[in-house]
């Protein structure tokens, strides 16, 4: 409310100055996570490719709690587009779980892969993800994505937190336990690299737990948004191989009730501009029209599912025959 009353107080000082054509015409939030996270410089990324691709659209990122509490934000109608997971965002499109009614939103698209990254201190003798039972284990603050995430991961190895002596803080306050031996292991489900992972693979000794293909078999069947991936050598330091993770991409959502042409041309931007958005940021490095609905769980908005008809998007008729409108 403070952005748009903002706006309209700078559109009154503009025209009355005889500037006001310099205005964007549409001003839009979008919401990410907190400054200086993944999702957040994703969003700064995109803001700055439509300042120059469609200067008449405004994207204002918006830091905040991460992907729940953008979807409350969608739903009371204080942003227009939001960062958030696979299952929330089904979640919230049905009204079921957290969200106590339906929030009127539609999808976008699929962006940045996020890895399950669990590293452990070497000495903690935790080799393989079922070890983590009696040690002390980072799984992140309640209500954030990763957490979630990390409850689904540890559950098809017949683990849950109460297995262990589990720590609900920040990456970073995390981090910091392990650097000075106070937790054994950190579980984190996101874009790499972390900043803080960075940190603590430079200054102790870490060992990556490696995702089991047969053991996640029932959470990948259960939920194909999921997906196997590795974790690339060299992402942090010391990680000279490959680590087999789970995977999935967040997915950017649109109230329901964004104009169709605004939607079309945002999704046609960030399509034609990914080589630049991938140079400003890596996480967007690795997105492209084959991952476009790899992760998706909800009905597109018809913005999106124009400009995907307009460059023949393979699998389009099949995702809008399993998720109709």
């Amino acid at each position: 409310m403070f952005r748009k009353l903002f706006c309209l107080m700078l559109t009154g000082c503009c025209i009355a100055c005889g500037g006001g054509a310099a205005l964007a015409a549409h001003h839009i939030s979008i919401g990410t996570n907190p400054v200086g996270m993944a999702l957040y410089t994703m969003g700064a990324a995109l803001s700055e490719v439509l300042r120059t691709d469609s200067p008449d659209i405004e994207l204002t990122v918006e830091a905040t709690n991460g992907g729940v509490h953008n979807l409350h934000l969608m739903a009371s109608g204080d942003i227009e587009i939001g960062f958030t997971n696979p299952k929330e965002a089904m979640d919230a499109y049905a009204g079921v779980g957290r969200y106590k009614h339906k929030v009127p939103i539609l999808g976008l698209f699929s962006s940045a892969i996020a890895y399950q990254q669990c590293p452990a201190l070497a000495d903690s003798h935790i080799r393989k993800v079922g070890e983590v039972r009696d040690k002390r284990i980072g799984v992140g603050p309640p209500g954030a994505l990763s957490r979630v995430d990390t409850e689904v991961f540890l559950s098809a190895y017949g683990v849950t937190f109460k297995n262990f002596k589990a720590f609900s803080e920040t990456l970073p306050e995390m981090v910091e336990k392990m650097k000075n031996g106070q937790l054994d292991a950190t579980m984190w489900f996101g874009v790499s690299p972390l900043a803080p992972l960075m940190d603590l693979a430079q200054s102790r000794d870490i060992v990556w737990l490696e995702a089991d293909a047969e053991t996640l078999k029932p959470i990948l069947e259960k939920a194909p948004y999921y997906f196997l991936s590795e974790l690339p050598a060299g992402t942090y330091p010391k990680q000279n191989r490959p680590i087999p993770a789970l995977a999935q991409r967040y997915d950017i959502v649109a109230r329901a009730d964004m104009p169709e042409e605004l939607v079309y041309r945002i999704t046609k931007a960030t399509f034609s501009n990914l080589e630049k958005l991938g140079s400003i940021y890596k996480g967007w490095a690795h997105c492209g029209p084959e991952t476009a609905l790899q992760s998706m769980t909800i009905p597109l908005h018809p913005g999106a599912v124009r400009y995907f008809r307009e460059i023949n998007l393979p699998g389009l008729d099949d995702y809008l025959r399993k998720y109709p409108l």
